[in-house]
């Protein structure tokens, strides 16, 4: 029998191709909007809480990401800030604060990343999103939650209240090899899912750019002697700086 880790990564490269067939129509609409949006010269926000906040800050500044993203990271809705952030994010109108923190701009595109989509932070920064006129992205696992009860007041997960939904298909309790002996599954997929949609979005965006006649804002990494890195970078955060708060501390 394969070792763990083996039937671990196994069941990875099958959830993500499963999500590459069932989810494509979806992926495609939402890069399309990222490209209308930075064409337009506006930004793609993301955010999420909890494990979630990492798929936000993966486009953020990092080589192969496009530039005009700005990931809604707030530290107390991680373990790295001051107060219970399981509590915070299942806190009607916290998500509000959120949103009314940031410049998100009619036409923009907002990506909500919440592997149940029950809490009420992630909704209501997606309500928030939509009354600012920007067209929100859900990345969720919608089909194995949808029997959950939602904690937002209005009774609706967070695929229920976005214009676009991409399910990661991940399975209700996120993990996904079952030991001998052991009640309780192993190696969760959350994180790994959303991030790889992330990047699939950004990539796509950037071909879609790209064959509009548009040079796609990509990162370069800074870390090849010679490779021009350094000087693109500062081209693109004089571009950008301004609607990127967290430029400053990159």
């Amino acid at each position: 029998m394969p070792r763990a880790y083996q039937r671990y990564i196994h069941a990875l490269t099958l959830l993500i191709d499963d999500v590459l067939e069932s989810e494509a129509p979806a992926i495609e609409t939402a890069a399309a909007w990222m490209a209308d949006s930075i064409a337009a010269e506006g930004i793609v926000h993301l955010f999420g809480s909890g494990h979630a906040h990492m798929a936000a800050e993966e486009a953020f500044h990092r080589a192969g990401s496009l530039m005009p993203c700005n990931p809604m990271l707030d530290p107390n809705l991680t373990f790295l800030g001051t107060v219970n952030a399981t509590l915070l994010e299942r806190s009607a109108g916290y998500g509000e604060v959120v949103v009314a923190s940031h410049d998100i701009r009619s036409g923009e595109v907002v990506v909500v990343v919440s592997n149940s989509g029950v809490n009420p932070v992630s909704i209501d920064v997606a309500l928030a999103a939509k009354e600012r006129g920007a067209r929100t992205v859900a990345i969720t696992s919608d089909h194995h939650y949808r029997e959950s009860d939602s904690r937002h007041h209005s009774g609706k997960r967070l695929a229920e209240v976005t214009d676009l939904t991409i399910d990661t298909l991940v399975p209700r309790g996120d993990a996904l090899v079952t030991l001998d002996g052991v009640d309780m599954p192993a190696g969760g997929a959350s994180s790994a899912v959303s991030i790889a949609l992330v990047n699939a979005l950004m990539v796509d965006a950037a071909e879609r750019l790209h064959e509009r006649g548009i040079e796609p804002p990509l990162i370069p990494t800074m870390n090849l002697p010679g490779s021009g890195g350094d000087e693109r970078m500062v081209a693109l955060v004089a571009r950008y700086r301004d609607r990127l708060p967290l430029l400053g501390r990159a």
